[in-house]
C-alpha cells in the first residue's frame, strides 16, 4: 500500500499539468508549468514529453505547449455517451429562431456551468457572433444558465456551488453572497433567471432549468442578446419560449 501512494501522487501531479491549460491560457511554456505545479524543470520535461508522445499535448515551434487533439477524441466519446445531441439540438434551433437570439445548453460542473451546445437563429447567422462553446465554463452565480440551474437545486446545496469570494466580472455582477442567495430565491419563485449584464459586457440573458423524464434536474437552457434590444419585455418573452423548449426536452431526455 505504501508503494502505491507516491505513484498516485505522481499521477495527480502529472494530471495537474493538463488542468493548467484553459481557454484564457491555451498555450504555456515549460517554466510557467514547472512553477505552477511546483516541480523542477527536469521533472516537468519528463511529464511533458510523455504527454506529447501520447497525443495529450502538442509542442509548438516556439517550445511552448498546448492541449493535443487526443482530447477532441475523448470529447466526442463523452458527448455521444451523454446522448443529448439527438435529443435536444433541433429544439435549440427552434428556440433560437423563435427568440431571434443565441441559445445555450449547459450542465452543472462544480461551481460552474459546462457549456455543451449553442444554436443560432438561421436568419441571423451573418449578424450574430459565432461561438463554439463546447467545454467552456462560467460561474453559476452570474450567468443566466447558471442561476437557473443553481436556483432549482436544494437550497442547502447552494453554498457548495458559490465561491467564497465571488469575482466581479462586470459592474453589475452580484458579489455579496447574501444578495446572490436572494437573487436565487427570486429566480426559483418566477421560474427563470436573469443575467443583467453580470458576466459579459452589454449582454442580458434569460435562463431556465432542464429536467429529464424522471424529474431530475440535469441541465440549463438560456438565451442571450445585446442589452439595447434585450428589454425586460423581451427577457420575459424569451423566458416563456425557453420554458416551452425545456418541457419538450424533458420528454426526450432519459
Amino acid at each position: 500500500m505504501d508503494n502505491q501512494e507516491p505513484k498516485a501522487k505522481s499521477l495527480a501531479k502529472a494530471l495537474k499539468v493538463l488542468s493548467c491549460f484553459t481557454s484564457q491560457e491555451p498555450v504555456l511554456g515549460v517554466t510557467e508549468l514547472a512553477e505552477r505545479i511546483g516541480v523542477t524543470k527536469s521533472n516537468i520535461h519528463n511529464i511533458l514529453s510523455t504527454f506529447t508522445s501520447m497525443g495529450y499535448l502538442d509542442r509548438r515551434p516556439d517550445g511552448r505547449y498546448t492541449l493535443g487533439l487526443k482530447f477532441l477524441e475523448y470529447a466526442f466519446i463523452i458527448n455521444q455517451n451523454l446522448g443529448y445531441p439527438n435529443a435536444i439540438y433541433d429544439i435549440m434551433q427552434d428556440t433560437a429562431t423563435l427568440t431571434g437570439e443565441i441559445v445555450y445548453f449547459g450542465l452543472p460542473y462544480g461551481t460552474n456551468v459546462l457549456y455543451l451546445y449553442v444554436a443560432h437563429p438561421k436568419d441571423r447567422m451573418g449578424m450574430l457572433p459565432y461561438r463554439d462553446v463546447l467545454g467552456l465554463t462560467s460561474p453559476f452565480y452570474c450567468t443566466g444558465i447558471g442561476k437557473a440551474i443553481l436556483a432549482h437545486m436544494p437550497e442547502e446545496e447552494w453554498m457548495d456551488h458559490i465561491p467564497k469570494h465571488p469575482a466581479a466580472y462586470q459592474p453589475n455582477t452580484i458579489t455579496d453572497v447574501s444578495a446572490i442567495l436572494d437573487d436565487l430565491r427570486r429566480t426559483r419563485m418566477r421560474g427563470y433567471s436573469i443575467d443583467d449584464i453580470e458576466r459579459d459586457p452589454n449582454i442580458r440573458c434569460a435562463g431556465v432549468p432542464v429536467y429529464n423524464s424522471h424529474g431530475k434536474l440535469v441541465a440549463g437552457l438560456s438565451t442571450a442578446g445585446p442589452s439595447m434590444t434585450m428589454t425586460d419585455a423581451k427577457l420575459i418573452e424569451c423566458a416563456r419560449i425557453l420554458q416551452s423548449a425545456a418541457l419538450r426536452m424533458r420528454e426526450r431526455i432519459y
